[in-house]
């Protein structure tokens, strides 16, 4: 490098430079030599010295705000190691959990701190809240089942700043572009190096596979679509074929290889700055919209909305963490997780390994709230899986919405444990299930709540969509994934889940408000009331910015419901007082308010109508990893098994957190609940699939309808009889779908063989019949199976395996006392059902 380039870097900073400093110099210079190419009318008109004198200024002032950020990075590194050590130190649990607590929701509302997975919610929801038209634009048509590419062309042309002529479209864009800038503010404010870049439209995907697949075609195309402008030489002049070709390779490879190709030898790979995610260049620029969409379309792995909310989520997590922990998140909980272990250890060296143990879980707690599960180690090998268990979901759970009616059991305790009135819940169930009544639903998710249901609802039911990886695979995954939340809609089961959750959070909105408008401060609340809520993090200063804010009626669902709308909408002006009380800034106050309120709400909705969260799926998978073989067998051995877990977890965990009798309580309400409950949806299914009701005099019945209520109704029937009606063994039931297909395959196999050899029917050509129904979507859909069963399958079967449906009536009287209203192999009922049989009549 010319000494003359680094006398004008030493004359514009005022000091000497470092030889390392020297080092970088020529290459940043020749970056700022591009970007003001770029940016810089009559840049080629000047002179060599000039450009270079003004190259290096740009660099300087980029050094001096680098030195400026670390300095305050560092700052807020050492106020957030002092907030936690602080917290842990205060914390009635051991230092470990205590971190634990502040990663991960902890049910028995004694945290004292909104954990970080709980914040990062609440922030995505908030923003999902504010761009309701994109989701409805972009999400599809016949309960999303259809995608609808042309209003997603009309979005992605706005995005780009081109005119679409859909208002919708140009509503949906805006919607975006104003919840990103938002997010990138307080990403910023919180210790973030995101730039704002003018050209940049919206997130880009590329498919690993693809591109490593088609590379050479993917740089042609690249070199077509790019946006020249903003391909420029050091002298404004604009890159030829051959280096954009030059360019374009170096991306391919970095795309193909996942980055490999940057990460040097012998260097540590992991723990890179939180605060930087986001910052890296966005340099790939593609000159139209339709460039964009056709490079989508070859070599993309993600639809529109998938990518945009993708966007949002990244952004909510590590908001949430840098926020917590700092700007090194990683780091931060390294060094506090090593203090805390170090604490216990040299206090109760005699349990090390029991230390240890606790630690290693809490670390998987990290790790999964921090998204660092969430890339799987061979994309193709996940998706299959994902394929696999999205079919599971659209083939079984037709008639999972029978079952869901015990959630009401989960939301009057819930309810009553949040001093919340339980028959407004109710009533707003029912108002929020009116087919008639969209402005309930609307103004619940402009409330932030049940947006996920919305989206997508599979995560609650073991099909989490964590995106595609773009192959052949990829392409089913996403249908799959489809089609089960079409059967999933279609049988009312997203929006009972939906219309519970937003109830209940309406309803703790509506008056936690009012509450508000009577207390000046926690201090004067009810003891109860006081503590429960400090228990979930909420302070004075958050109470203080609550009072600030208005209330409203929202359609008619409360007198005086307080969302995050209505604190955001609050102006520095409105809270430079209480900024001043509390030694930090109104934009702080303002996020912070209002993150906490949603987060509390959503955290007891999701006790109300249980949603597996962090510390359930780290208990259920174990540390296995996603895209392993080990990883996808035990996640589909065990699909289904989430929400029971969660169920027994968060209630169980709950209810010995109790004072004293509150215990058992606490305890026998959730059981007597859901008891009653289960066995509720117990005679609704079997009149849905054309049986009686069985008798409820026999013990049986509500040992059955115990583990009903818990989400286990399957393994009731094992109090009857070593199968369940559906033929599986209880073995391959307790092994989740995987392990009954297994059953089934042999049966059909291996089994067939045996019995063949030993001169008896194996019955291949019926069994192959019910394996095929088992896992046809919508085949189980509460209202129609019983049709289908009689007007198709029986037939079938019968044919193939005469008997079967004298077989299939003498096993109901025989192991559960049933007759039928709807005989097998009639076209039509001959009967209603038998009521009094539930009374052993």
């Amino acid at each position: 490098m010319r000494a003359e380039c680094i006398q004008a870097v030493v004359n514009a900073i005022g000091r000497s430079i470092t030889q390392a400093e020297v080092k970088g110099i020529e290459n940043r210079i020749n970056q700022h030599h591009k970007r003001l190419a770029q940016d810089t009318p009559g840049w080629m008109a000047m002179s060599k010295a000039d450009r270079l004198r003004e190259a290096a200024k740009s660099a300087a002032d980029e050094i001096t705000r680098e030195a400026k950020l670390k300095k305050w990075r560092t700052a807020l590194t050492i106020l957030a190691h002092d907030r936690v050590k602080n917290y842990v130190d205060s914390s009635t649990d051991t230092p470990v959990n205590a971190l634990g607590r502040l990663i991960a929701f902890d049910s028995d509302q004694k945290s004292g701190v909104l954990s970080v997975e709980s914040q990062a919610k609440a922030i995505r929801d908030i923003a999902y809240s504010q761009m309701l038209t994109l989701i409805d634009t972009t999400k599809g048509k016949f309960l999303s089942l259809l995608s609808d590419p042309e209003s997603s062309k009309a979005v992605i042309k706005e995005l780009h700043g081109e005119h679409s002529g859909n208002t919708a479209a140009k509503q949906s864009a805006k919607e975006f572009k104003d919840v990103a800038e938002t997010l990138r503010q307080r990403f910023n404010n919180s210790g973030g190096a995101i730039g704002r870049l003018e050209s940049w439209a919206m997130p880009r995907s590329h498919s690993q596979l693809k591109v490593a697949k088609n590379r050479d075609a993917w740089i042609n195309d690249h070199v077509k679509w790019a946006d020249r402008r903003s391909y420029v030489n050091e002298d404004g002049s604009r890159m030829s074929d051959a280096q954009l070709r030059e360019f374009f390779t170096h991306a391919a490879q970095t795309i193909a290889t996942g980055g490999i190709n940057k990460v040097e030898p012998g260097r540590f790979a992991g723990g890179s700055l939180r605060a930087n995610h986001g910052s890296e260049s966005r340099s790939i620029h593609y000159k139209d919209a339709d460039s964009f969409i056709l490079a989508q379309q070859k070599y993309g792995d993600k639809d529109l909305l998938a990518l945009l909310t993708g966007h949002i989520d990244r952004l909510a997590r590590d908001i949430a963490l840098t926020e917590t922990l700092g700007p090194n998140s990683d780091l931060q909980f390294r060094t506090q997780m090593d203090m805390a272990r170090s604490t216990m250890i040299a206090a109760d060296p005699a349990h090390k390994t029991k230390i240890d143990s606790s630690v290693k879980k809490i670390d998987r707690l990290y790790k999964d709230v921090a998204g660092q599960n969430d890339i799987p180690e061979t994309p193709w090998l996940k998706e299959a899986f994902d394929t696999y268990r999205s079919i599971n979901v659209a083939s079984k759970l037709g008639s999972a919405a029978i079952t869901a009616i015990t959630d009401q059991g989960n939301l009057m305790v819930t309810a009553k444990v949040n001093n919340l009135p339980v028959m407004q819940v109710f009533a707003q169930e029912l108002k929020l299930l009116n087919p008639a009544d969209s402005a309930s639903r609307d103004a619940a998710r402009r409330a932030g709540l049940g947006i996920n249901y919305y989206l997508n609802g599979l995560q609650r039911f073991g099909a989490e969509t964590l995106g595609s990886a773009g192959d052949t695979s990829g392409a089913l995954s996403s249908s799959a994934q489809k089609i089960a939340g079409f059967v999933l809609r279609a049988s009312g089961l997203n929006a009972m889940t939906a219309a519970g959750n937003q109830a209940f959070g309406m309803v703790m909105l509506d008056t936690i408000g009012g509450m508000t408008r009577k207390h000046a401060s926690l201090a004067q609340l009810n003891a109860k009331d006081r503590t429960r809520l400090q228990g979930m993090g909420v302070t004075e200063a958050d109470w203080a910015v609550w009072r600030k804010a208005d209330v409203s009626d929202l359609s008619g669902m409360g007198d005086t419901i307080l969302t995050h709308n209505e604190i955001l909408a609050l102006s520095d002006s409105d809270l430079t007082p209480l900024a001043k009380q509390f030694a930090t800034t109104p934009a702080k106050l303002r996020d912070t308010a209002a993150t906490k309120l949603l987060g509390v709400v959503q955290d007891e909705a999701q006790m109300a109508v249980v949603e597996p969260g962090a510390r359930e799926r780290v208990a259920l998978y174990r540390g296995t990893i996603r895209g392993t073989w080990p990883g996808e067998l035990w996640r589909s051995a065990t699909q289904f098994k989430s929400f029971p877990i969660a169920m027994v977890m968060r209630h169980a965990h709950r209810a010995l957190a109790q004072d004293g009798v509150g215990k058992g309580t606490y305890a026998a309400a959730v059981i007597a609940a859901s008891t009653l409950l289960g066995g509720m949806a117990i005679q609704l299914n079997e009149i849905a699939s054309g049986r009686d009701p069985r008798d409820m005099t026999k013990p049986e019945f509500w040992g059955g309808a115990f583990l009903k209520g818990g989400a286990l109704g399957l393994y009731g029937d094992f109090l009857l009889t070593n199968q369940t009606q559906g033929g599986n063994s209880f073995i391959a039931s307790i092994g989740g779908p995987l392990a009954g297909d297994i059953e089934s395959v042999v049966k059909m196999t291996q089994g067939a063989a045996f019995k063949a050899i030993d001169g008896k029917d194996p019955h291949t050509a019926a069994n192959v019949v019910r394996f095929i129904k088992g896992h046809t979507p919508g085949a189980n859909l509460w209202y129609a199976k019983a049709a289908l069963d009689h007007m198709i399958f029986h037939d079938i079967q019968e044919q193939f395996s005469p008997g079967y449906l004298s077989r299939m009536r003498q096993r109901a009287q025989k192991e559960y006392d049933q007759q039928f209203w709807w005989a097998p192999g009639e076209t039509a009922p001959g009967r209603a059902p038998d009521l009094g049989a539930a009374l052993g009549e």
